[in-house]
């Protein structure tokens, strides 16, 4: 049995929530109506993230806890029925940013407090940007520059790394499916949720490591982020131990980068077989800002091909041969096998198999081989992810259009050509470090006005 949490698991007297403060702070000798109406105000204007709730609105709350009073109920459960309203009314639900959609106006301090600290820590933002807010100086470069510095420093930033990577890599179809325990015994969910937060590590590493965090280190690297049960997997030795940290891999090493990572190889299968054309888009989309248009409809199936046995080449090969498949999987296919070395679960291979269950099998030597479409020949995985990394400013294009997408909370679209130009041309500049996307887009008109 395992028992965990942030103070550990029953440390409860640290674990302070706006709730429990405002209760502790108003634990006085008031009589019960006037310390519900405090009680109600301070926490409101907590939960409003700084707005000082109506006269009217915090009326009706403590009307509300009077009835409940009148009914029987204790002052704990009375108390109860307002707080829920707070908690389920718009000011608490959505960011609060009134004004006259036909024009632009910009964000004052607060609002800006808030979105910044949403767009960092995915929470609302603590007394330092509130009070910097109330002083009307965070809206001045330099001090935004190191309130965002700050934001990114602190733990509280993991969830950024989170939300952000998830949704830019699209993460999700690391949970899509159940791998065959026989083929891939040792993927289980430990390992999987090892794998997950590899990815999420070495973003997070290089968001914090403002001279040294290239973006182009998650296309090629010669370190990777395990803990003992990855770096097992992985068959790394000396690694021991729940706690991942940095290590330095061989010259020859296939990991380093995305592309070294299991989960990305696992989100490119189906729990059985490794997927060339998934792992092939994939990189296109995410990788080389060049994703490929979407399948066309009624895609025929290549059923002669049934009762042979093939190698996933000669499979995927044959799909060529449609005119309507051909367009989309030469551009896509070749990257897929540049990626055949790794299996279903992300383990390096040199063969592959198919057929069993009664048909003769066929075991192959996988050839990595292949070309850009109307680029760049590659021999083999190595030479691959050397092409892609050359690729530094197309993933830097793409990492910006989902970072705008990701702080401002829309889709990006053609008026944002723009701040997505001078965000990576500003990048650029300093190296593409990560934290220079993040700086550049908080300095940016987009992000300051509504």
């Amino acid at each position: 049995m395992e028992l965990e949490g942030p103070q550990g698991p029953f440390d409860r007297a640290s674990d302070q929530t706006a709730l429990t403060e405002t209760l502790a702070r108003n634990d006085s000798n008031l009589e019960e109506t006037p310390r519900a109406r405090k009680i109600l105000e301070q926490f409101a204007r907590r939960a409003f993230r700084d707005v000082s709730p109506e006269a009217d609105f915090i009326d009706r709350l403590v009307s509300l806890f009077q009835t409940r009073r009148s009914a029987g109920d204790s002052f704990d459960a009375a108390i109860r029925t307002p707080l829920s309203v707070i908690l389920a009314s718009p000011g608490f639900l959505y960011l609060y940013e009134p004004g006259d959609e036909a024009q632009r106006r910009q964000l004052n301090d607060r609002e800006l407090a808030v979105r910044l600290s949403y767009f960092l820590w995915s929470g609302p933002p603590d007394a330092e940007l509130l009070q910097l807010a109330e002083q009307n100086t965070l809206h001045l470069p330099e001090t935004l520059r190191q309130q965002a510095d700050r934001l990114i420093a602190d733990p509280r930033s993991d969830a950024f790394v989170a939300g952000f990577v998830h949704q830019w890599l699209d993460m999700e179809r690391l949970d899509f499916f159940q791998f065959d325990v026989n083929l891939h015994r040792d993927f289980d969910e430990s390992t999987r949720a090892a794998t997950r937060e590899e990815v999420y590590q070495s973003f997070a590493h290089l968001l914090r490591d403002s001279k040294g965090g290239r973006i182009g280190k998650l296309l090629k690297s010669d370190y990777i982020f395990v803990n003992g049960l990855l770096a097992t997997y992985y068959g790394i030795e000396g690694v021991t131990g729940d706690e991942f940290r940095k290590i330095k891999l061989r010259a020859d090493s296939p990991r380093g980068g995305l592309l070294g990572m299991a989960a990305i190889h696992a989100m490119g299968s189906d729990g059985i077989a490794s997927s060339p054309v998934e792992r092939g888009a994939w990189a296109l989309r995410h990788l080389l800002n060049d994703p490929p248009p979407p399948a066309p409809p009624n895609v025929p199936q290549i059923s002669r091909l049934d009762d042979q046995v093939l190698t996933t080449r000669e499979r995927l090969l044959a799909h060529q041969e449609e005119a309507q498949c051909a367009s989309c999987h030469r551009k896509i296919d070749p990257i897929g096998f540049g990626l055949e070395n790794f299996n279903a679960a992300g383990k390096w291979r040199t063969t592959d198999h198919a057929g069993g269950k009664g048909r003769k099998g066929k075991t192959w030597e996988i050839d990595a081989s292949g070309a850009f479409h109307k680029g760049p020949t590659f021999g083999n995985y190595h030479e691959l992810r050397d092409l892609i990394a050359e690729r530094e400013e197309d993933f830097a294009r793409g990492l910006t259009e989902h970072l705008i997408e990701y702080a401002l909370g829309r889709a990006f679209g053609f008026t944002d050509e723009d701040l997505a130009n001078k965000i990576v041309s500003s990048a650029g500049s300093k190296e593409f470090a990560v934290s220079e996307f993040v700086h550049s887009l908080v300095q940016s008109k987009s992000f300051r006005t509504k």
